[in-house]
């Protein structure tokens, strides 16, 4: 009867590091979650032109379009390391 099948959540894949690095530690994904947080405290202040809340909006729509991937080349956690077999 759950015929349901299981859809990709477009705002998670932000939020996941190809390196398995932890989200607090990837620069990629420390970058994202700073300009939302930007975003959403500059929302709650009146004063605030609303250019400036566009070109934040434009950002985050932007580097969610990209993905995390795109940084993963400049990541100092993205390093190839030579796997040793091991011997039985």
């Amino acid at each position: 009867m759950n015929n349901m099948k299981k859809r990709i959540n477009k705002k998670k894949i932000v939020s996941i590091c190809p390196s398995r690095v932890t989200r607090s530690q990837c620069p990629s994904i420390r970058r994202t979650r700073q300009i939302r947080r930007d975003l959403l405290r500059l929302q709650k202040d009146p004063g605030v032109p609303e250019k400036t809340l566009e070109n934040l909006r434009l950002k985050l729509k932007q580097k969610k379009n990209q993905g995390i991937a795109v940084d993963c080349k400049e990541c100092p956690y993205n390093v190839s390391k030579e796997v040793v077999p091991a011997t039985a």
